[in-house]
């Protein structure tokens, strides 16, 4: 799917991920909720510790008691699974796990009778050239963004971006942020990033604190390719990192291809809230439209 659409079939049966362990509170709202869970579906297997391999999951919902943290991880071990997913909310924002746990039992079976809408989001894929000497590329996913770092100690990097064979820029500074719409809300927004509706297919490239005054992010169609290669002066090594939680440390130099990943991630909601409700509500943005002075 390449859009937003409504599910139109029931679903009967439900996999549950709660990591008990990660939050200290998802298990006494587990054990509340999984008699009522029971008695509406079938639930057909919990993932408490992260431990199940989820893009071998079959079932018609997954719902996922956790923050956006845990959202992030899930997507990322689906593997393209198109199992939709239903986010309860035990976390601090809640982009993506928009329900609380107070209102699921509201929520939920509106979402089982068919009427959830089902949002495809686009993944990135992240490889690092292997550089010859028989060394294999490796290839990480992400869901909101992946991130080139300097180290907290180290000097200045240079960042040379090429996007479809085209040499774009070369940034200076303290890194570079490749983002999907959906992470637009996120670390490409506080460095800067425009706000992309979740239903485009494109990538935001962010510099970080960038050296000079004329650089600005730039928004690319999904369908490119871009080429990074992170540079420091003194030779030491730059950090990955896949959604803020999977890094890599490359050694200065070192080529990464990003390009869309191929699999999406599924969202489901019944879309009560719109996604820049959503922002004006977690994030105070436009405060002044919320007020009514406009």
């Amino acid at each position: 799917m390449s859009r937003a659409s409504g599910t139109g079939t029931p679903m009967k049966r439900i996999f549950l991920v709660a990591y008990t362990k990660r939050k200290k509170e998802v298990g006494p709202v587990l054990r509340a909720l999984l008699p009522w869970l029971r008695s509406v579906a079938q639930v057909v297997g919990i993932d408490r510790e992260d431990g199940k391999d989820l893009g071998k999951v079959d079932a018609d919902l997954m719902v996922v008691f956790g923050g956006d943290g845990t959202m992030l991880s899930v997507a990322r071990r689906m593997k393209g699974n198109p199992v939709p997913v239903l986010g309860v909310n035990m976390g601090v924002l809640g982009f993506m796990a928009e329900v609380s746990h107070e209102d699921l039992k509201q929520i939920l079976p509106g979402v089982l009778a068919g009427r959830g809408i089902v949002s495809p989001r686009m993944m990135l894929q992240a490889t690092i050239v292997g550089g010859g000497r028989g060394q294999k590329d490796r290839a990480f996913i992400a869901l909101n963004d992946a991130v080139l770092l300097r180290l907290p100690k180290a000097a200045m990097m240079s960042v040379g971006v090429s996007v479809s064979g085209e040499f774009v820029a070369r940034y200076k500074g303290d890194g570079l942020i490749v983002s999907t719409a959906t992470g637009s809300t996120g670390y490409s927004l506080s460095a800067g990033g425009p706000i992309l509706s979740e239903r485009l297919k494109g990538f935001i490239v962010v510099p970080v604190c960038a050296h000079t005054l004329a650089s600005r992010p730039i928004v690319l169609s999904g369908e490119e390719q871009l080429e990074i290669e992170a540079e420091t002066r003194s030779g030491s090594p730059v950090e990955l990192v896949m959604d803020g939680q999977v890094s890599v440390s490359l050694k200065s130099g070192t080529r990464v291809r990003i390009q869309k990943a191929p699999y999406e991630f599924n969202i489901v909601s019944l879309g009560l809230k719109g996604r820049f409700e959503i922002i004006r509500d977690k994030l105070h943005w436009a405060g002044w439209l919320k007020e009514g002075r406009g």
